[in-house]
This record gives structure tokens, sequence and C-alpha cells, in this order.
């Protein structure tokens, strides 16, 4: 069976995952990326959260996300 019937229209690196959005205000957004740089986090949002979250995990004695 291919992907594409296993899957549907799904793209292959979704797979497995699910998607968390985040609604901030206007002028926000460069903010946030470059907090999360600063912090050591990454240069991506999505980088920069995973990583930021995961130290908060750990932190907690939790398993990181990912």
């Amino acid at each position: 069976m291919s992907f594409s019937q296993t899957y549907g229209n799904a793209q292959a690196n979704r797979v497995g995952r699910t998607s968390i959005t985040f609604f901030v205000k206007d002028g926000a957004k460069a903010a946030i990326r470059a907090a999360l740089a600063d912090g050591g986090y990454g240069t991506t949002y999505q980088e920069g959260f995973v990583n930021m979250i995961n130290d908060l995990l750990e932190s907690q004695k939790r398993e990181p996300v990912a």
C-alpha cells in the first residue's frame, strides 16, 4: 500500500505529529523569535519553542517532547 493510500494528503514529515497554534499581538513575532534566539533555543519558532518546552519539562523531571 502506498503512502498516499495509507495517510491520504498528509505531508510525510507531519505523520504522527499534531500542531499547536499561538496567536500573538501584532508585531510580537519578531520579538519572540529574537528572544528565543538570544536565549539559545534556536532561530526558528518551531525549534525555539520545542527546545524551550524541553528545558521546562526536564527541569520538572519529565520526558522531553522531541
